[in-house]
This record gives C-alpha cells, structure tokens and sequence, in this order.
C-alpha cells in the first residue's frame, strides 16, 4: 500500500483521476513494494490498478498506457526506504574501521540489491533470503554489482563472516541462466585471497561470461582504528606487481578468447607497484570507473584533449604565488607528472600530496582527505588558491567527512577554495578562472 503525494498533470494516472491522498494499493494483482516493482509493473501496456480513496473505498482502474510514457504518480514515502542492512561480517568492512563521533549515516551497513540496481551499489547477495532473490530474477534485476571476493565457499564465507555467503555461484549461475548479466569485484587482501585463490576466482568467472560482464581487482583499504579487528595488512610494491601480472595475464586471455579483457585492477594497485598508467583501449568502455578503476588514465585524456589547455603557455608565472592542488598521496606522483608535461615551465601551480593523519597514513586515496588534514598540512602555505577535487566531499559538494565544509577550509586557510569536478577539462576550466590567461602577447 502507497499512499499517492503527486499526480503528474496529463499522465496517464491524471486522465483517470486518481488523485493525491488516494492509496495504491496493487498493479496487476501485485503489491508494491519499492521502487523496482512499480518500475517493472508499470513498464507493461495493459495496467489494472487497484485504488482506495481517502473514504476507504475501493475501485479498480483498467487502462491502456503508452510503453513510453510513466504512469505518473508519486508517493508520499520513498518507494526504497531505509535501505537493507548488511549481515555481514567481513574482516575488511571499512565502516568498522570508521572513528567514533561521526555522522550517523556514515557508520550504515547497506547491503541492498535494489540500490546495486538503481546506483550501482556493491552488494554480496548474502543477506537475501530465496524469496527475495526469486524477486529479483521475476523482476529480471539487471545488471547487478556482486562483491565476490572469492569464489571458493569456505574461503568466501571465511571473508565476509556469512555462512550464504557459500551459496554465491549457485546464484550466479542462476543469473546467467536467466540471462540477467552483473559485474563483480574481488577485494583483495594480502595471502587471503590473492595468488592462487586470485587465478581459481578470476577461471571461475571468466565461465559465466558473458553474462559476467567484468571483474573489479581492488586493493583492501585499512585505517589506523582497527583495534579489536582481523590482523590484516596493506599490500606491499613487490606483492601489487604480482597481483597487476595475473591481472595482464588474464586480460591477454580474455581478449584473444572473448574480445574484452574483463579483468580490471584498480588505480590503487598501479599506484602502490609505482607502475605506469596502461593506454586509453586497456579500460575499453571504463565499465568499473565508479570504483576506482580508468580514473587516471581518463581524467589525463581529459587533460590533455581540453580546448583551456591551448593559452596555458600565454599565462605568466611572473610574480605568481601558486595554486595549490592537495590530493591524495597515491594520485600525487602521476599529477606531478601531467602538470611537469602539459603545463608549461614555472607554471603557478604546486601539487600538495596530502597525508591522512585522521585515517591514516595507508589511506592514500583523494576521496578520503577530510577537512582536519588539509588545513593542518596547507595553513602557512603561500598561495592564491587552493584547488579540491569535489571527490572529497559529499554528493552536494558540502561537506568533508569530518563534516567541515569547503568555506571552513577557506576561512581557516584565508585563501579562496575553488571545488572542481573529477573531469581533466573541467580542473583546467577552473584553473584558467583562477588565473586568468592572456591569449596575446605577454607585457
């Protein structure tokens, strides 16, 4: 039952005036229950509503509704709510290594099918009973993003704690069977689930292609709280390069049988083995950018392709303090790199790699640099601005994890804060607002 906030004026829903305030109470016979069942009822041609009227009185409504067309109602409640929990207890879980005295939200363990499909979530497909994943195959849930992290049983549940977490290729074989496609991601953690387990997990996959339509190879990510925690550790340089060459020769294997290369390691992995970006075709379609993966190659073709990057060399260092650009430690080095090679000599800017003192210094990514770090590690600093990479914050560009905002930075710095989007051209646009270019002759 869905209580009915809004008709949209001229949908179908308003030409057989249901209105606001009225119940819905099924579609073709069946409840509604979220936000995947209206979108799947819905979707068909023929609709027999079942609607009550603020007097509870019932009447059913047959229409014929336009495929292209929505049906045209809005409800007072989220037709996904609060979203299901994790069961979980996975000897790598971030958010047990998150610090006290944070925001509620951050300290939630979702574990929802129905977000992997709307957002893109990671889910493990341990926390849903036969009946809901009979849901989700009725409902032809697809594609999916599967955490798999092994794809032996007794290892996996060994990993995430949950004893289904032991019926995973079962149900990934039923998906494949029912046609319904999913990426994967293997987290890796040093001498768990690497070396052989790595090359028994990838075969596994690599047989439910192309249903399997791409395998995420993503380092573990620790902080400093793990205090009562699994004993487990980053990877090392030597034991990263290891992991990238079953990657490359998976990849080799893959696109010489199939035509993709399927698997993908993670940025992280190339930046602890200090090894080179692969070229622009490696990422192919940049399936798993989301998690991290063809991000540097991508924002440096970005880069180096934007129309702002022409005037660059019109602009005068002369007398210029800089910008200061603060990222994380692990992009540092390559971004050193691309203002070394695309920008010109003694241009004012000054890449700043930022140590996370809060998480701690084995977090190295950009995304995770809170407000604290920043101005501990840049007050004092000569500069005219500072840069942040809106990955730093929220999904409103607002706030840090430690809830501190972009304007707090600035005030405690007294200098301008520019936020830019993760996008090479749109960091150049907002460096060429910052300094302004001259397209003539210098003075």
């Amino acid at each position: 039952m869905r209580r009915i906030s809004t008709v949209s004026p001229g949908s179908p829903a308003a030409r057989y005036r249901i209105k606001p305030g009225d119940i819905l109470l099924s579609i073709n016979g069946e409840p509604v229950l979220d936000e995947i069942d209206y979108q799947a009822l819905t979707s068909a041609r023929h609709l027999k509503l079942l609607v009550s009227d603020s007097n509870n009185e019932s009447r059913t409504i047959e229409l014929v509704k336009p495929l292209e067309r929505p049906l045209g109602l809005q409800f007072e409640d989220s037709l996904i709510g609060n979203p299901r929990t994790c069961g979980n207890n996975c000897v790598f879980c971030f958010v047990d290594q998150m610090p006290k005295g944070m925001r509620k939200s951050l300290y939630v363990k979702d574990d929802d099918w129905r977000l992997s499909l709307l957002m893109g979530n990671y889910i493990t497909l341990s926390n849903v009973g036969p009946k809901e994943f009979e849901r989700i195959i009725r409902r032809k849930a697809s594609p999916l993003y599967i955490s798999v992290h092994a794809t032996d049983a007794d290892l996996r549940v060994k990993m995430i704690g949950n004893k289904h977490g032991s019926l995973l290729m079962e149900r990934l074989e039923r998906l494949k069977a029912e046609g319904m496609s999913f990426h994967c991601q293997l987290v890796l953690v040093p001498g768990l689930n690497d070396g052989a387990a790595l090359t028994q997990s990838l075969t596994d996959l690599k047989a439910l292609m192309p249903n399997a339509l791409s395998v995420a190879v993503v380092p573990v990510g620790l902080t400093r709280h793990r205090a009562g925690l699994p004993p487990i550790r980053t990877y090392t340089k030597e034991e990263a390069l290891d992991v990238l060459a079953v990657c490359d020769e998976f990849q080799e294997k893959c696109l010489h049988e199939t035509g993709t290369r399927f698997v993908f390691p993670a940025d992280e992995f190339l930046s602890i083995a200090e090894s080179a970006v692969p070229p622009l075709e490696v990422y192919e379609n940049f399936a798993q950018i989301e998690n991290g993966i063809g991000m540097l190659r991508k924002f440096e073709e970005e880069l180096k392709e934007a129309p702002e990057a022409q005037p660059l060399a019109a602009l005068s260092a002369k007398d210029r303090s800089p910008v200061l650009l603060p990222c994380g430690t692990a992009l540092a080095p390559y971004l050193q790199q691309w203002v070394k090679h695309y920008f010109p000599e003694h241009f004012p800017v000054e890449v700043v790699p930022i140590r996370n003192d809060f998480f701690g210094d084995s977090v190295t990514v950009s995304g995770l640099i809170v407000a604290q770090d920043l101005i501990a590690q840049l007050k004092g600093r000569k500069a005219q601005a500072v840069m942040l990479c809106e990955t730093m914050l929220n999904s409103d560009n607002e706030l840090f994890l430690d809830d501190l905002t972009p304007q707090d930075v600035q005030d405690a710095l007294k200098v301008p804060v520019h936020v830019f989007p993760n996008n090479g051209a749109a960091f150049l646009n907002t460096l060429c607002e910052i300094l302004p270019v001259s397209t003539g002759r210098e003075e």
